[in-house]
């Protein structure tokens, strides 16, 4: 029997569970260096019970046992009776690659199919009692045994897994003081003494089982039941009303669905909204038109001059501007999305390699556009687990060469303006010049001449041509020939850049220049013949007049020298405006340096126009597929203006003689 995707209820708990599967798989990882961190401990072990709750709810039996097995082991761990180590982790992280597993197959629509024995197994080994308790606290599982069944006589002599859990709360400290085991009359009093809206791990293992219809009200205590429940009928309802504040610790899953809300949680609760995705994509094209109308009405109100216009229309241009930059706000996502994955790669790349590897992360609160943070993933990864391969040293060889064993890698991320500066940076034993040279000469990709003079620079960027790679022998893993030039490709569809310094002993830095969004760009408008043509800006260098008679022939290539270093030069006429056969008599030209990749480039074009802010509109049928484009843009005065792709630009002419 297949689930029903559309029911709200399933959508709740998919998006609260991802987003609580994603926080795990970081704090797992940072467990294992910080094993007695009672914060961190207690935020697993709420992040399986919520999961585990959310399941039980919707029938999700597959999932509801292996994270309440899960959930049991991290109640030992964070009551110090066991402590975290290597294969213990290796265990944990083995139960969320199962669990999200088993998402995958509820987000599909289906039931999750039952977790591997052996890992229920494993896990069922470290609750057998073996390592023994810590202090004179009660045990925690013979004391509710005792007590429960006694005082919960209406229902049943069973005790339920929450009411269990929320009486080890009790027994272990968690609970106010003036609960305990035995009956207790004023059985609403914790809600109370804490002083303030939050709810306590009691109150909400109570709701859980409300919602899972195992119990009509709260019943995680067991007092007398007859004198407490006459006495006090009003206390009772009012429990779950305060529980949507379980959105602090990631709980909004099951503590969203009561309807019953106190008012502040319900004003707390009305202060955010879900929307659709596609909706915002929606919102931001119609910004995009309303820009091209403002560029537009910007351009015309210059042929009249008319003071009450220009303010109309300064205003407008006000107003525009600001609705982009909200609409822009509600579309970005902390890069933290991404970062988020890394700790766990890191990890398991460093223990399969037997590398000592500390990953930190900076800036993870640093936004951008979504549709950026889903592109950026790959390239990131791949970058990630190439410099854990081939950067970082192994610890022997570190350690004779000076260095700690533990190995450091930095991934950054920080707002530049209008573009993001991600920054993967490695201690390791950096790359050398010269075998990078060398390797281009066995590859036949150049000649000894042509690579004698290729600066450090442009020897670090050979490592992005496709099948180069500095090791002899590449790795399952990452070598750099299998995918270095993809993950080019894919940041220069980004109207990205990348640049890499590296120093041998001390370490390589890789940095990934991307803009803020994809939707509206930024670019230089130039003139070849009659046609209009965009630069994305965030590849414009410089720009200069050109006096022809300074350029230089290198190996069959015009260049024109810049601070000393010889760029290649191209005339963008000869390749997009065919028409246009004659050559120019003028004695200087205008020139655009570009960045292609790790490269600067020169372009030599007939008019420079000026920057404009366009908005990027994908080519027509008849257009689809030719090469050098990225989109097309309406300018201010309502012409069509081509935007360049200069990655393949490069690739579809540079190599022919013109």
């Amino acid at each position: 029997m297949a689930l029903d995707t559309d029911d709200e209820i399933l959508q709740d708990f998919l998006v609260e569970a991802e987003e609580i599967l994603d926080g795990l798989n970081e704090q797992l990882v940072a467990l294992e260096t910080q094993p007695q961190d009672k914060d961190l401990l207690n935020s697993i072990f709420r992040g399986f019970h919520t999961i585990k709750g959310g399941a039980g709810f919707l029938s999700l039996e597959a999932m509801v046992n292996l994270c309440h097995k899960g959930e049991d082991v991290f109640n030992l761990l964070r009551q110090g009776e066991r402590l975290v180590d290597a294969d213990m982790m290796d265990t944990f992280l083995k139960v969320l690659d199962i669990l999200n597993s088993m998402f995958a197959e509820v987000k599909a629509g289906s039931y999750p199919t039952e977790a591997d024995p052996v890992i229920i197994q494993q896990l069922a080994a470290y609750l057998s009692g073996d390592a023994p308790p810590v202090v004179a606290e009660p045990e925690p599982e013979p004391e509710p045994e005792i007590t429960v069944p006694a005082a919960d006589n209406v229902a049943s002599d069973e005790i339920t897994d929450d009411e269990f859990e929320a009486l080890l709360d009790q027994l272990h400290g968690n609970a106010p003081p003036g609960i305990t085991p035995p009956a207790d009359p004023p059985k609403t009093d914790p809600v109370n003494t804490s002083g303030d809206d939050e709810i306590s791990e009691e109150e909400f293992e109570a709701l859980l089982d409300e919602l899972q219809g195992k119990k009509p009200a709260a019943k995680p205590t067991p007092p007398a039941k007859p004198a407490a429940e006459a006495a006090s009928p009003p206390p009772s309802p009012p429990k779950p009303e305060t529980t949507p504040k379980a959105v602090d610790d990631g709980d909004s899953v099951t503590a969203v669905k009561p309807a019953a809300a106190a008012p502040q949680a319900k004003a707390a609760a009305d202060t955010s909204v879900r929307v659709d995705t596609a909706r915002l994509d929606d919102i931001m094209n119609m910004v995009g038109e309303l820009v091209l109308v403002r560029n537009r009405i910007n351009t015309l109100e210059a042929a009249f001059e008319n003071e009450e216009m220009a303010k109309a229309v300064n205003n407008l241009a006000v107003v525009t501007g600001d609705l982009q930059t909200a609409v822009m706000k509600t579309r970005m996502q902390p890069i933290k999305k991404v970062f988020g994955r890394f700790p766990r790669v890191v990890r398991d790349l460093a223990r399969s390699l037997k590398k000592d590897i500390n990953l930190e992360l900076r800036g993870e609160e640093t936004d951008l556009d979504k549709n950026l943070v889903e592109a950026l993933a790959d390239p990131l990864v791949h970058l990630v687990r190439n410099a854990v391969d081939h950067g970082v040293e192994m610890p022997d060889i570190r350690e004779a060469s000076g260095k700690p064993k533990q190995g450091q890698i930095v991934l950054a991320a920080a707002q530049e303006g209008d573009h993001i500066l991600l920054t993967i940076s490695d201690d390791g034993a950096g790359m050398n010049p010269e075998i990078l040279r060398r390797k281009a000469v066995e590859k036949g990709m150049m000649d000894e001449e042509a690579a004698s003079r290729l600066t450090e620079s442009e020897c670090f960027a050979l490592i992005f041509a496709p099948g180069f790679s500095m090791k002899q022998e590449i790795s399952d893993i990452s070598g750099r020939g299998v995918g270095m030039d993809v993950v080019k490709t894919s940041i220069s569809k980004l109207n990205g850049v990348i640049d890499i310094q590296s120093e041998i002993g001390k370490g390589t830095t890789l940095s990934i220049k991307v803009p803020l969004t994809l939707a509206i760009m930024p670019t230089l408008m130039v003139m070849l013949g009659n046609q209009i043509f965009a630069f994305p800006l965030v590849s414009v260098n410089e720009i200069f007049n050109l006096d022809l008679n300074k350029t230089n022939t290198v190996d069959g290539q015009q260049t024109v020298i810049v601070r000393n270093k010889a760029l290649p030069l191209f005339y963008l006429r000869k390749w997009l405006n065919k028409g246009n056969v004659s050559e120019s008599k003028a004695t200087t030209e205008h020139v655009v340096i570009v960045n292609v990749g790790t490269r600067k480039v020169g372009f030599v074009v007939d008019q420079l126009i000026g920057q404009e802010e366009v908005v990027i509109k994908p080519l027509g049928a008849l257009l689809h597929g030719t090469k050098g484009f990225a989109g097309a843009t309406i300018t201010g005065d309502g012409r069509i203006a081509l935007i360049l792709d200069f990655p393949e630009l490069m690739n579809t002419y540079a190599h022919r003689n013109y």
